[in-house]
């Protein structure tokens, strides 16, 4: 990205044939720009942070990211206000500075997308771990799942066949099911993400 002063409000990077540059500051906007080349060299989200507040910088925005780069990780960087992908217009780079100086957060379509993603499957696996399975009642239900009767499974962990009984009870009552049907179509749609 060749980011030039062609407004009053505008970023100013060091522009040079022989580098690029991984740091602009964007004084106006009050926001600190880093190249996304630059967080293979800076891996310490609280320097980054410490520096941020010692000049005043209320954001950070990310730029020159590849479209195919891990964005995933970048969420966890501090005060993440923006990203903006390589070869992204000046115009459009104006555009998200003049956002994020509003309040707004600016974000390519297919980053919010996979972070919405990700975090509906930690809130969902959070939901399932919060169901309080027991290590126990989860090796009765993987078993049952598996295809297992109450005999094979009581063989499997030396337990009694009352037993298994009594832990596929209180999974039942946990899961909010009320039959082994209703069980494996539960265990169909979520054990595997409590077992990952």
């Amino acid at each position: 990205m060749n980011i030039e002063n062609t407004a009053n409000k505008s970023p100013t990077c060091f522009t040079s044939p022989n580098y690029t540059s991984l740091f602009c500051v964007a004084a106006d906007f009050n926001v600190l720009l880093v190249n996304y080349q630059a967080l293979n060299v800076i891996t310490n989200h609280e320097l980054i942070n410490q520096f941020m507040l010692k000049n005043g910088h209320q954001g950070l925005v990310i730029f020159d990211v590849p479209k195919d780069g891990d964005v995933l990780a970048l969420k966890e960087w501090p005060n993440l206000k923006g990203l903006f992908y390589e070869g992204t217009d000046e115009v459009l780079l104006q555009q998200g500075l003049e956002a994020i100086e509003q309040g707004k957060l600016w974000f390519p379509r297919a980053v919010t997308d996979g972070w919405m993603r990700q975090m509906l499957a930690s809130e969902q696996q959070t939901t399932l771990q919060s169901n309080n399975l027991t290590c126990k009642e989860m090796k009765v239900l993987n078993l049952l799942f598996s295809g297992l009767h109450s005999s094979a499974i009581a063989d499997t962990l030396f337990i009694s066949e009352a037993t298994v009984r009594v832990h596929l009870h209180k999974v039942y009552q946990k899961i909010a099911v009320k039959n082994k049907q209703q069980a494996l179509l539960w265990c169909q749609k979520n054990l595997n993400k409590i077992n990952s």
